[in-house]
């Protein structure tokens, strides 16, 4: 079945790419619906098990702990008893800010996406986190000899959300997508799925307690796995926005010099498996 495109369609993707001749892209989105439709069907246990696929999805899952272990969700679930420890007057008024921050970000991230590469939305969403988080716990350690820091803390949720919006919190399902080809990508976003409501999971059920453990240092817990998240964002993530398939498959070999080997291992197996079925 052949991929044609309506006037409409042409006229709206016309207005997507901002070109007047979008002949290319159609003829991209052809290609790739005939790459779909002869590649066949990856399962979960398949890309698991696969040495061609296991560096992408590591990435994959990487990014979604990104996401999650963050804190992001802790400032969400406790927000208005953050804001008391660190000494706003009305934290339930400061929470509905960080909603509002939050929603409006949002739309913020819907144009930048598109615009700027999706690892450098990722480097600085994650760089700004960390100074956020610093600054929390800056202003939670003092807000005792200094009260009027409770508006530094404050300011340091609003921003730390803000980043969040910019980079870990869209970008991690843009990448996972963008990994993969049509055949393990429905796998690869179900482990990816997995992964994301699992750390989600735990850091609802736990914060709390660890809260409690650390006491105004708990950001700093945070802090530390965001570097860790950009360290491995610099130096093993691909940029993917306009590229195709195979162009990031060739940054990625670049960025992890053992996808290579393993790619071409795996092809020797097959080509041994096949040998020896013709014999």
């Amino acid at each position: 079945m052949s991929l044609s495109l309506s006037p409409l369609s042409r006229s709206g993707l016309r207005r997507l790419t901002g070109r007047l001749d979008v002949s290319q892209d159609v003829s991209d989105m052809k290609e790739e619906k005939r790459q779909m439709d002869s590649e066949p069907r990856v399962t979960m246990c398949q890309i698991l098990r696969s040495p061609t696929h296991r560096q992408p999805i590591l990435t994959a899952v990487v990014l979604q702990l990104s996401q999650q272990l963050s804190g992001i969700n802790a400032i969400f679930y406790y927000s208005t008893d953050i804001f008391s420890k660190a000494g706003v007057e009305q934290p339930i008024y400061a929470t509905i800010g960080a909603g509002i921050v939050n929603t409006a970000f949002t739309v913020v991230s819907l144009f930048l996406v598109e615009r700027a590469g999706r690892r450098t939305l990722q480097l600085l969403g994650l760089a700004g986190m960390i100074a956020c988080a610093l600054l929390m716990t800056t202003a939670m350690v003092l807000q005792d000899t200094i009260p009027s820091l409770s508006y530094l803390s404050m300011v340091a949720i609003f921003g730390f959300v803000a980043f969040f919006e910019i980079g870990p919190g869209p970008i991690p399902w843009f990448i996972v997508a963008e990994l993969f080809s049509q055949g393990p990508r429905p796998a690869a976003m179900a482990i990816a799925g997995c992964t994301n409501w699992t750390a989600n999971f735990f850091i609802g059920m736990g914060f709390q307690y660890v809260a409690d453990l650390c006491g105004p240092y708990v950001f700093l817990l945070f802090a530390g796995l965001l570097l860790g998240f950009f360290v491995f964002t610099y130096f093993k993530v691909p940029e993917t926005r306009g590229r195709t398939f195979d162009e990031i498959s060739h940054a990625f070999r670049r960025r992890n010099p053992s996808f290579l080997d393993q790619e071409v291992k795996a092809d020797t197996e097959l080509e041994s498996l096949g040998g020896e079925e013709d014999s």
